[in-house]
């Protein structure tokens, strides 16, 4: 039918069009319920949902001793995460271990086609705008070819044999809600947390991280396993922030050197003692980077040891030299009325910088174009305005320097190929070879691989550093394990 209503003349093509959230805003369905949309295995080599007892905020994911760029599945990860929890005796520093991710998406034609056109060309790679219900009940075999996913029931009597993922838990009872946290790179053993009460602690984990791999080895037939809760003491309690915050970030390059920024404008530098990071000394003088609002994000360069990005809720970007204290050697507007929530520094181009927006927008920087005199303001290298609220979260991809991800509070995590561009030529092409191909929108941006829903307020999403492709995102309703058909190697 057309537009209005009216249906179409006969042999006239009515071509599919693309799902946009914004055309669809409380619409119904059949008996008037809210409408929805349908989980398409197809779009996915893999999609598994887990949660814990509450809801995190915030989580990491340790760099393991299985290999890097894993691409057989099942997969397996550890990370850590915190938990919001309704009364502050209640929360917990989780060490988890997730299992048996098997491989839930089909191997069709379609699907192949799919995959050839993608690895012809970058401007081939296909836009896919996908919902999702918990995929527990489409797990695949183990099986690596490209036959088309059976459906496994749970057996009970045996879950090793059963197509459910393992979550094997163990807990660090800890002071409040976790706001955010972060491992150390060159030690996943250290952990620090941000605590809503108001303190930055930091924490060896190693004990908890030993009960759970005992766990694993012991109860290894069980789906889920949740450890009592561990009693360990925090190395370092630090309460000299005035208020509670969210920035923290660990170097990459300076074993133990850690920041961490609050809700005053205040950004914190910590210093180690000793290789081994025993205990830190606290530089507090970072005081005039955002004009008294709140530090959201920290990060800290990649390749320079002195060198860390903060940004907040004055719509800035600021560039620290912990050599040149108290004030920021750079500092740029890159919001009006507008804070900036999140930031990420590419890894593997050191250059660029990405910052996702309180209004939706997504931002990428090439700091050579900052001026370190002031004089001029730069410009992003790139911007989209396809997210419809709050950005809560951006990630370089740590496999390819032009990929990104961003979450955001409109209940997607979007994942974005700098590199593509669009092909006038051949998206006519593609259209006249197949016409169940939908229209492309003009203001749809190239550059979108794949929206990824099913999912309420995201807060945090990351590509895994040792398995390209795969996601781990966390929101209100729990963790989602996924990885699009479209994005990392073939599987």
């Amino acid at each position: 039918r057309s537009e209005d209503g009216r249906s179409a003349p006969t042999g006239v093509l009515q071509r599919p069009k693309v799902w946009r959230p914004e055309d669809h805003e409380g619409a119904t369905g059949e008996g008037g319920r809210p409408e929805e949309m349908e989980y398409d295995a197809a779009a996915y080599d893999c999609l598994h949902a887990f949660s814990h007892e509450w809801p995190s905020l915030s989580f990491d994911i340790l760099k393991d001793d299985m290999g890097d760029e894993r691409t057989q599945f099942p997969h397996a990860f550890f990370m850590v995460s915190g938990t919001q929890a309704d009364r502050a005796n209640k929360n917990a520093l989780s060490i988890s271990r997730v299992g048996r991710l098997k491989k839930t998406g089909g191997g069709t034609e379609t699907k192949k086609k799919d995959r050839n056109n993608r690895n012809s060309k970058n401007s081939d790679k296909k836009k896919n705008n996908n919902n999702n219900e918990n995929s527990d009940e489409d797990d695949s075999d183990d099986s690596d070819d490209d036959s088309d996913s059976d459906t496994d029931d749970f057996d009970a009597s045996n879950p090793s044999k059963s197509g459910k993922p393992t979550l094997h838990v163990s807990s660090v009872s800890h002071p409040g809600g976790i706001n955010r946290i972060r491992l150390m790179p060159q030690n996943t053993a250290i952990c620090a947390t941000w605590s809503d009460s108001g303190h930055v602690l930091t924490w060896d984990i190693s004990s908890a991280f030993r009960s759970l791999q005992n766990s694993v080895e012991d109860q290894k037939n069980q789906n889920v396993v949740n450890e009592k809760k561990l009693k360990i003491a925090p190395k370092k309690v630090h309460s000299k922030h005035k208020e509670e915050g969210y920035a923290l970030d660990w170097s990459s390059v300076t074993a133990g050197r850690l920041a961490s920024g609050d809700n005053t404008g205040s950004i914190h530098v910590w210093e180690p003692n000793d290789a081994n990071a025993t205990d830190w000394n606290i530089d507090c003088g970072y005081t005039d980077g955002h004009d008294g609002k709140s530090v959201e994000d920290i990060q800290w360069s990649p390749s320079e040891s002195t060198v860390f990005a903060s940004c907040g809720g004055d719509g800035g970007i600021s560039i620290w030299d912990t050599r040149q204290k108290p004030k920021p050697a750079i500092r740029v507007r890159a919001a009006e009325n507008c804070d900036v929530n999140v930031m990420s520094w590419n890894r593997l181009a050191n250059c660029m910088i990405a910052t996702g927006l309180d209004d939706g927008g997504l931002k990428i920087w090439d700091l050579r174009h900052f001026d370190p005199k002031g004089k001029t303001n730069p410009k992003p290298v790139a911007q989209f305005t396809f997210h419809r609220g709050h950005v809560s979260s951006v990630d370089w991809s740590p496999f390819d320097s032009a990929m990104l991800l961003s979450a955001a509070s409109d209940n997607t995590v979007c994942i974005w190929d700098l590199a593509v561009e669009r092909d006038a030529e051949e998206e006519a092409q593609a259209m006249a070879e197949n016409e169940s191909n939908a229209e492309i929108p003009d203001d749809l941006p190239p550059q979108l691989m794949f929206v990824h829903q099913g999912i309420t307020d995201p807060k945090e999403a990351k590509f895994h550093p040792q398995i390209p492709g795969l996601l781990v995102s966390t929101a209100l309703d729990g963790f989602h394990c996924f990885k699009p058909f479209n994005i990392g190697p073939e599987t």
